[in-house]
């Protein structure tokens, strides 16, 4: 199978440059206007740089809910510049000022309101852009656009004002060039893309076509010339901060009440090298406003993986994230030694503290691209020594037990962009610590080659992991995959081809749930992006997987799944999902021991999910899983229902239930070795899981916004019988009386406030509440598991945070104005 597929891939290799797929329709073009003095920033378009600019993007293009339609409401856009700015001026006509719809919500939310945006291509590269997008109501949302999607996480200062004027709306914009990342050009040639999105219709229009049926979004731009001989200006900012912390532990009878006070101080700079290239440098980091991390119970023999919430490491990762190789919460996550201590403990000594988190010292991103595509970054970080803190109960004598060497984590990738939409890139990342512990290694590539017409693709990745300084020597591993796949048009198709050995490991610095698996699936889709019946639009999908274990190379599961989801005409949207594995599977995983594996039924799964029109006061969704196993009364439910009710344009309140119950689902439960050999007890048991998340916010204005978010999280693990594993995956009777029981709950707040006082300037005020209470007796009413969770120590931690952005460009530009 993996020769046949490797011959089609070559095959297509070659005939991939003769295929061509071309628009013939012009791409459009706008001229800006370059002017001698700035327009004053205040949303009303009347100076008469604006009147006497006769060079507009109009004729807009409806994206949704028709494809290729004319949109509803005008909207003329004008561009001016001078040499430290690029100016936009939005004439967003409409038909009353009750149909502009303008919630209030935080910076990068959309919310429900009527947007205008700008997006700039700088290098001309159909890849990568710059979005600047203002609602409204007033509020800034910007992004990044890249081969790896959107960075909702980039902030740049820039200035903008929304006015309304009878029955229309306008917004003025100042985008420094500091603000951006543009070629050492006399002549600038950018890709520009213009967006209005009309929300009481559900409309998305743009200036430039942005057509379903083709792959992309940045490689659909139109043009923007007339700009020339500017220069990228002195790209430097700091950002000092300094935050407080009042933290108190409620304490119980192991750990007694506590309370602490910290002051802490630092500062981010970024500075542009030159016109491609930025340091990025975070100094005496402070993480402790970020939002809490959702934890679950988990039951699995893999690794939870959590998201990114801090800002320095979300914001302009793109290059790094290539390939996938590089997961950040490694850098400051769980020392290398946290589960170790235990073992290093004598008969009469206990643990007072062991930090769960390594304490990341600095963390430095050097990145950028040329005018030629070629980008590069290099991303370093340090974590200082982590230590336990152990005591002896018949001294009293304190020591400390070392869990995370001092370490330092570097990743180095390059990125060459190609026509397209096409990329290849290169990553290395690399751990070094202190001592004789050991260092880790992986080198990895990934690429996307396309035809002219950007309708049939070939995409690939490959990696080695290498640890040096092991107790039993060095070890190396690979992986690979290679997928050929037809990305445009309504019908989509992809077959893919994927290896792990046994040894890859990229855990150091990345994240993989289980390595040792060998893949090969395919895909069919047809899609209808124009409105039919009574449907707007359709999407279906059929997938093919099969696996098997690299070492040794047994099969281990067979699936197929097929969906469609589709968007009716009420703007009421549905999705039907069904997924089954007919055959057998084969876990090598959930035994915990090397070779060993434990026989699965096969399983039919049936879902349907349901949102209404987001347009209403009171919108809902849910979800409606049930999956059916061939093992007796093993069955799994799933149920989720997520409503949502804005007040008005300044309040809201959301939710999220999710009920999920698997009946006589059987799992690990302990394993004993014996002579060398080992005795693995598997139990059925009954998993219930309750997870409620409920978030409210008010906005005062576009600049200040309070929030909450609560989650409770309950789950209960009620063995009823146990068993012994058999050499053959079977499950044998067992004697084995041990209590496994579960019953886990966590609970959280998160509430902040923020004010913007000014460009990229804050004060935060947050208060985190957190709860754990892990036992093995089980209290089957959630009521109960609720009230019990109240009960139990938790941690308060109340901080408030002063953060300054000062941007030497600006601050030269506003003394040289004040000057004249």
């Amino acid at each position: 199978m993996l020769f046949k597929l490797s011959v089609s891939l070559l095959f297509f290799l070659l005939l991939l440059p003769s295929i061509s797929f071309a628009d013939d329709a012009p791409q459009k073009t706008l001229f800006a206007t370059r002017i001698t003095a700035p327009p004053k920033i205040d949303g009303i378009l009347d100076e008469e740089i604006w009147l006497k600019t006769r060079c507009s993007a109009m004729n807009f293009v409806q994206r949704a809910p028709n494809p290729g339609g004319q949109p509803s409401v005008p909207t003329e856009v004008k561009v001016l510049y001078d040499d430290h700015s690029i100016y936009i001026g939005a004439y967003l006509y409409d038909v009353s000022p009750d149909s502009i719809m303008r919630e209030f919500t935080k910076r990068d939310d959309f919310g429900f309101s009527d947007v205008f945006g700008v997006y700039f291509d700088t290098y001309d590269d159909d890849i990568n852009a710059f979005e600047f997008s203002v609602s409204a109501a007033g509020v800034q949302i910007d992004r990044r656009w890249t081969a790896m999607g959107r960075d909702e996480s980039w902030n740049a200062a820039w200035l903008s004002k929304v006015t309304i004027d009878g029955s229309n709306w306008y917004v003025e914009m100042e985008i420094p060039f500091s603000a951006l990342r543009f070629p050492k050009t006399a002549i600038q040639e950018w890709g520009v893309n213009f967006r209005r999105s009309v929300q009481r219709n559900n409309e998305r229009n743009y200036w430039s076509e942005i057509d379903p049926q083709t792959n992309g979004f940045v490689n659909q731009f139109g043009r923007m010339a007339g700009v020339i001989n500017v220069k990228s200006p002195v790209r430097l900012s700091i950002s000092p901060y300094i935050s407080t912390y009042y933290d108190t532990y409620s304490g119980d009878l192991n750990n007694p009440a506590s309370a602490t006070t910290q002051i802490n101080g630092g500062m981010d700079l970024r500075y542009g090298i030159n016109d491609a290239f930025t340091l990025d440098m975070i100094l005496v980091p402070d993480f402790g406003q970020v939002v809490s991390d959702n934890q679950v119970l988990n039951l699995t023999p893999f690794e939870v993986e959590f998201d990114e919430n801090r800002q320095f490491f979300k914001e302009g990762t793109d290059l790094f994230n290539k390939g996938d190789f590089f997961y950040s919460r490694r850098v400051g996550g769980r020392p290398l030694l946290y589960g170790s201590v235990d073992d290093q403990l004598s008969d009469t000594e206990e643990i007072i503290s062991n930090p769960q988190e390594s304490s990341l010292i600095n963390a430095t991103k050097l990145s950028g691209r040329t005018a030629k595509g070629f980008g590069m970054g290099v991303f370093n970080a340090m974590t200082g020594s982590s230590f336990a803190r152990v005591r002896d109960t018949e001294t009293n004598e304190v020591r400390e037990v070392l869990t995370d060497p001092f370490t330092n984590y570097n990743v180095l990738a390059f990125d060459q962009s190609l026509p397209n939409n096409s990329y290849v890139s290169l990553v290395n990342t690399n751990v070094l610590r202190q001592g004789h512990h050991y260092d880790a290694n992986l080198t990895g590539t990934t690429f996307r080659l396309a035809n002219r017409g950007n309708q049939y693709a070939v995409f690939g990745r490959g990696a080695v992991s290498q640890k040096y300084g092991l107790a039993d020597g060095n070890e190396f591993g690979f992986m690979s995959s290679a997928t050929i796949a037809k990305v445009g048009g309504n019908f989509r198709t992809s077959i893919t081809s994927y290896i792990e050995s046994d040894t890859y490991d990229p855990n150091d610095l990345g994240f993989l749930r289980a390595n040792n698996e060998v893949r090969t699936s395919a895909n069919i889709g047809y899609n209808i992006y124009k409105p039919f019946w009574n449907l707007l639009s359709l999407y279906t999908d059929v997938d093919f997987r099969y696996q098997r274990l690299y070492a040794p190379s047994v099969f281990t599961r067979f699936n197929v799944s097929a969906s469609a989801s589709g968007t009716f005409r009420n703007f009421l949207s549905m999705s039907l999902r069904y997924e089954s594995a007919p055959v057998q599977r084969y876990d090598y995983f959930e035994p915990r021991v090397e070779g060993r594996y434990v026989v699965e039924p096969a399983y039919h799964n049936f879902g349907v999910s349901m949102r209404s029109d987001s347009r209403n006061q009171l919108s809902l969704g849910g979800y409606v899983g049930y999956t059916d196993f061939d093992f007796d009364g093993q069955e799994g439910v799933y149920l989720s229902f997520s409503p949502r009710f804005r007040v008005n344009n300044k309040l809201s309140f959301s939710s999220s239930l999710v009920y999920q119950s698997r009946i006589n689902d059987v799992g690990f439960a302990e394993k004993e070795e014996i002579d060398a050999a080992h005795l693995i007890t598997f139990g059925r048991r009954d998993i219930n899981t309750v997870s409620n998340i409920f978030r409210t916010k008010y906005t005062f204005n576009n600049r200040m916004d309070l929030s909450l978010r609560m989650r409770h999280y309950w789950s209960e693990a009620d063995y009823q019988e146990f068993y012994t594993l058999g050499d053959e995956g079977e499950l044998l009777d067992s004697d084995y009386d041990g209590n496994e029981n579960r019953n886990y709950n966590t609970f959280n707040i998160d509430m902040v406030y923020t004010y913007a006082f000014a460009p990229a300037s804050e004060i935060s005020v947050v208060w985190k509440n957190n709860i754990v209470r892990d036992e093995d007796t089980l209290q089957h009413d959630y009521m109960t598991n609720l009230e019990n969770t109240f009960t139990s120590p938790q941690s308060n931690s109340v901080s408030i945070r002063l953060l300054y952005f000062i941007d030497y460009s600006m601050m030269m530009k506003r003394i040289g104005r004040n000057k004249m």
